[in-house]
């Protein structure tokens, strides 16, 4: 009797099978199951989907026929595409849609159903990442330093920041930054983000403090990781000692340029200035004109004569002319 049950079992498996039985979605996600049967019996029989844990008394959800429950509306569908498959595709899921499921044929006597299995959970976690808000270099100048944590999937995720600890890591803040200064720093540490929900749980890679000169406000420390781009204190500190050094030397050489200029002005302006006070090329042009007219009077003069001298000896008067 066993064996015929177990042989009329396997003949229904034979007739309609599913592409899967169980399903792990998260929540939003869609469902997608499809089903073959022979078509060449079941072509023209109503195809359901329906839950409940007993496929005796599961409630129907929607059929091929055009029935769809409230619930299910705009979000759920099943198509029978006859020799391509029966379709189930149930969209947006939710927390609530978990559950046991059948995919069934309508059968005169005795439906041919599967079981499917339906887990709908949060959308798991991944490994968060960590960046800084500030200009790490800042701390070797005792300015305080803020770093983020983020994982990019997940649903409701929570974050907390730890100190490496023994025997027990050390919560640091309960929040997605982590604030680092000189007043909360004396010693050299390793921080972590933890980014969960109820699903899974993921670490960040670790940051890493060294405390290269304690103290309450000037402090100076240096911070690594593998996701930060590696830097030197004394490296940072001498380039930005000689930037202000260079600062002052060419403010201080600007301003002696500047003196020593306007004291030359002054000289040649002085320099190219006469007794009265008006330009020395003007002084030059006003003699050369004087000199030029002088000389023109006097060759007028000169010819004046000379036209006398010559009347007078023809026996002409000047006055006769």
């Amino acid at each position: 009797m066993k064996g015929l049950y177990i042989l009329f079992l396997a003949q229904i498996s034979l007739q309609f099978q599913c592409d899967k039985t169980k399903i792990q979605a998260t929540i939003g996600s869609t469902l997608t199951i499809i089903c073959t049967y022979e078509t060449s019996k079941y072509r023209f029989s109503k195809k359901y989907w329906c839950a409940g844990d007993s496929r005796s008394s599961c409630e129907v959800l929607m059929d091929t026929d055009g029935y769809t429950q409230a619930t299910y509306r705009r979000r759920a569908q099943i198509t029978d595409r006859v020799s391509r498959g029966l379709v189930v595709n149930i969209g947006d899921l939710k927390l609530d849609d978990s559950g046991i499921y059948w995919v069934a044929i309508d059968k005169i006597y005795a439906d041919i159903m599967t079981r499917i299995q339906v887990t709908v959970t949060k959308e798991a976690v991944i490994k968060p990442k960590v960046w800084s808000l500030s200009s790490l270099k800042m701390t070797c100048w005792g300015q305080p330093s803020v770093f983020r944590c983020r994982s990019e999937r997940g649903m409701d995720v929570q974050y907390s920041w730890y100190r490496v600890g023994h025997p027990n890591n050390i919560v640091v803040h309960h929040s997605t930054d982590l604030f680092l200064h000189c007043s909360n720093i004396t010693e050299d540490s390793q921080f972590f983000c933890s980014a969960f929900n109820d699903v899974s749980n993921q670490n960040s890679d670790f940051v890493s403090l060294q405390l290269l000169q304690p103290a309450d406000k000037d402090c100076v420390y240096l911070i690594s990781s593998y996701t930060f781009s590696s830097y030197d204190c004394i490296r940072s500190t001498t380039s930005l000692s000689t930037s202000i050094q260079t600062t002052e030397n060419f403010l201080s050489s600007a301003t002696v340029s500047h003196i020593t200029w306007s004291q030359n002005k002054t000289w040649s302006q002085n320099k190219t200035m006469s007794w009265s006070g008006l330009p020395l090329w003007y002084e030059c042009l006003r003699w050369i004109l004087s000199s030029v007219m002088i000389a023109i009077l006097c060759v007028v003069h000169a010819c004046s004569k000379y036209t006398s001298r010559r009347l007078t000896a023809q026996g002409k008067h000047p006055k006769d002319i």
